[in-house]
Order: C-alpha cells, then structure tokens, then sequence
C-alpha cells in the first residue's frame, strides 16, 4: 500500500489546506514538508517548510487542517492562491511527493471574461478569446497535476498569473450578463466553486 494521500487540497476560502494521509500498517507518517510553484524541489530550509510538528504520529493515519496559524513567519502566508507541493515520508521508508491548487480564483476570473462576451462578434471579441485560452491553461495545469508533471502545471501557472485581481468567489454572484447587440444574454452560474478530478 505505501503512502496513500485520501485528501491534499486548498480550501475555498484560500487560507488553509486538508491533508489525509496513511501509511502501511504498522508505520507511522514521520514527516511533511511543504513547497509552492516559486520554491519546488529547493532543499533550502528558509523556503521548504517543515510541518512535521503537526503530526501526531501515533498511528499510521493523519488527517490534518494546515491554516494560517501553521503557516504564520514564513513565505507562504497569505492567501494561498499558487500550486503546493508536500514531500510525505514514512517510517518504513516510502516517500512521495503531491500536489495541489485551488483553480476558483482562476474560473472567476473565466466567468468575468465569459459574462462580457459579445455574441454578434466572436472572431473579434477578446474576451471570447482570451475565455478560450484561459480554460486551456487550467486544463493543461489540471492534466499536468494528474499525471505528476509538476514543471509543466508551473509553467502553466506563470502563463495564467498575467491577470490580477481575481477576488473572491462571491463574486460570482455579482456578474452583470452583457446583452449583445444580437440581443443574446450571456449569463454564468458557479456551482460550489470545487474543482474534483476523476
């Protein structure tokens, strides 16, 4: 069985991440450690974060909420809005290395541009157009993420990180649908803002 990792991701609300975790029976998990997109793979202890005191380490499951609290002092305070990377090692010696990201900033951002598209004029909107490239790259992080080629979901992230101002997820509620000069409404609904992979 190894190490399985149940749960590894970023809440909602972009302040703490849930971490399950468990080892073969009879071993315990004896460390985490903790990277985003800027510090991946550094062994540098300014930038790896060693979380292991969070582990109670009595049993070979661990389920953990890593808030802010827990993240206070170093580089990844704040919201956590990049890709994260944890390095999980047990006491029988089995090591992995998961990852994950919360793409609700990014599908806001893709509502904003999808609620403004003209529909008399597609070939020269861009916000068609840039909606269009913007659903690639979160496909390509997403595919990337599952498939362990971590690099490659980074460099994707660099590409999506040219727009700024994402906020929150409420506000989706607030878009005001464009009524095109064909006299079409484009409107969009965000269903609970979570991303789930097959």
């Amino acid at each position: 069985m190894a190490i399985n990792v149940t749960k590894f991701m970023v809440t909602n609300d972009l302040q703490s991440m849930e971490l399950d975790i468990t080892a073969e029976p009879g071993h315990t998990i004896t460390s985490i450690a903790l990277w985003d997109e800027n510090t991946y793979n550094n062994p540098d202890p300014e930038v790896l974060l060693d979380l292991t005191s969070l582990l109670e380490g009595t049993t070979n499951t661990e389920s953990l909420v890593i808030g802010q609290v827990d993240l206070s002092g170093t580089i990844y305070m704040g919201d956590l809005t990049g890709i994260y990377f944890m390095r999980i090692s047990a006491s029988n010696g089995d090591a992995i290395i998961v990852a994950t990201i919360n793409l609700t900033q990014w599908y806001i951002v893709t509502a904003r541009l999808i609620a403004n598209v003209d529909l008399s004029c597609l070939n020269c909107n861009a916000n068609f157009q840039n909606a269009l490239l913007l659903d690639l790259y979160l496909e390509a992080i997403k595919s990337a993420l599952t498939i362990g080629r971590f690099k490659d979901a980074i460099q994707h992230l660099s590409k999506l990180k040219i727009t700024a101002g994402t906020g929150d997820c409420s506000e989706c509620d607030t878009l005001e649908p464009l009524i095109s000069t064909a006299g079409n409404i484009v409107s969009v609904g965000v269903i609970d803002c979570t991303i789930t992979t097959p």
